[in-house]
């Protein structure tokens, strides 16, 4: 399951339309003029309160003006940085207590996790943290939610409904409110089964859900992200550092986690300038746009300060590695590679490709690409299976010199 997070007000309007039954909680997605009121920085990021992204306004026109003062900020957050652009709004509420409530899961169990002492302390709480388990397509009994207050009953009824049906990884309230006979989810964060879009579509399947904060897609990573959706073959794509020296076009997903293992053992990781994966026997096209589409990233932007200069100085590594293929016909992807070299041939002086890769038409694959290369005046070796899958990440390595600093011994 692969799990990604959703905004509060994405969260919020979920719960609002998707209710079935009693227990509904008050939303306000649509009110205005609310008077003393609650803005928030709505990116996907916690604590935001203790960071200093949650501001109780005496009116809407305060809370407006502070949302302005942060619009289009640039900030940092565990290491990313990424630009304030998403806020909400609400009603300021009084009142006494505070609940935390949440749902995740086990592998033959749904869970239900509550205390009595919800806000913004919860991670203090652990102790008070009750664990209740309740058998998959089964509702919570009576006797479950005992330990929870029975005006709440209804209400976790209907978020664990939702939180099944609308196949979600996670859901959390803190605080969730009940006050003069009413609910209220002050908070929410939630986080949807990205799996489960194609049987979403009524709901948030064809939401546009970000990575996360910081995580802002190029417009590169858009295109191979449309391209996979395309094709019936997989084509992956994640920038890590447009800066990095040591670019990646790998084939198979085992294979990339054991080229990135080994790039990162021998090199700084912020060296390591992208993860993907190619496989499943994509055609001649789709290995060229595929291609083009890292060779614009690659050729764009400068390698880190440590990088040489001038004319024939290997600046960047491509490593287009893999191990034997069943069925991907390495001379047709190649075709591909080749095409999108050619198109970006003066641009790629200062690069060098290094390759290892087996499997049907290897041998004419091989050849077809070594020759490309040496006729477009681009730096490159072929190997297949008589080398080692990752002997080519310390020649990589040790040509553009940017090995792991030894360690100091005593």
């Amino acid at each position: 399951m692969a799990q990604k997070p959703i905004r509060e007000v994405q969260a919020k309007e979920l719960i609002h339309t998707q209710w079935v039954g009693p227990g509904k909680p008050e939303f306000f997605l649509e009110k205005t003029d609310v008077g003393k009121c609650v803005a928030k920085v709505d990116e996907l990021f916690g604590k935001r309160g203790k960071r200093g992204y949650v501001k109780v306004a005496e009116s809407e026109a305060e809370a407006r003006q502070w949302v302005d003062s942060l619009r289009g900020k640039e900030i940092e957050i565990d290491g990313k940085r990424g630009v304030i652009n998403h806020f909400i709004i609400e009603p300021y509420i009084e009142h006494k207590k505070e609940y935390y409530l949440a749902f995740t899961c086990d592998r033959d169990r749904d869970v239900v996790l509550f205390s009595k002492k919800g806000g913004v302390e919860i991670e203090d709480q652990g102790d008070s943290v009750i664990r209740i388990a309740v058998a998959l397509e089964k509702e919570p009994s009576f006797d479950e939610l005992r330990v929870t207050p029975k005006e709440l009953h209804d209400t976790i009824r209907g978020l664990l409904h939702i939180f099944r049906t609308c196949d979600l990884g996670y859901l959390e309230i803190n605080p969730l409110v009940y006050e003069s006979g009413r609910v209220y989810l002050l908070d929410a964060v939630c986080r949807v089964d990205s799996a489960a879009a194609y049987r979403q579509k009524n709901t948030w399947g064809t939401w546009d859900i970000p990575d996360g904060f910081g995580t802002e897609l190029s417009l590169q990573e858009k295109a191979i992200h449309e391209l996979d959706n395309r094709t019936g073959s997989s084509l992956k794509f994640v920038l890590l550092n447009p800066k990095g020296r040591i670019w990646t076009m790998v084939a198979g997903g085992g294979a990339s986690i054991i080229y990135a293992d080994a790039i990162t053992n021998l090199a700084p990781a912020e060296e390591l300038a992208n993860y993907g994966e190619w496989s499943g026997n994509p055609s001649t096209d789709e290995m060229e746009e595929y291609t083009k589409n890292i060779l614009e990233l690659m050729t764009s932007a400068s390698p880190l300060p440590e990088g040489g200069a001038g004319e024939g100085i290997i600046k960047k590594a491509l490593i287009i590695g893999g191990g034997i293929a069943n069925f991907t016909d390495i001379k047709k992807t190649f075709t591909g590679v080749i095409r999108a070299f050619e198109k970006y041939q003066d641009k790629m002086r200062n690069i060098k490709i290094y390759v290892r890769r087996a499997g049907p038409n290897d041998v004419e694959g091989l050849q077809l690409l070594q020759e490309a290369c040496d006729r477009l005046g681009i730096a490159c070796e072929t190997h297949g299976a008589e080398v080692a899958m990752t002997s080519v990440v310390e020649q990589a390595v040790k040509e553009l010199g940017v090995q792991k600093s030894s360690p100091v011994t005593a």
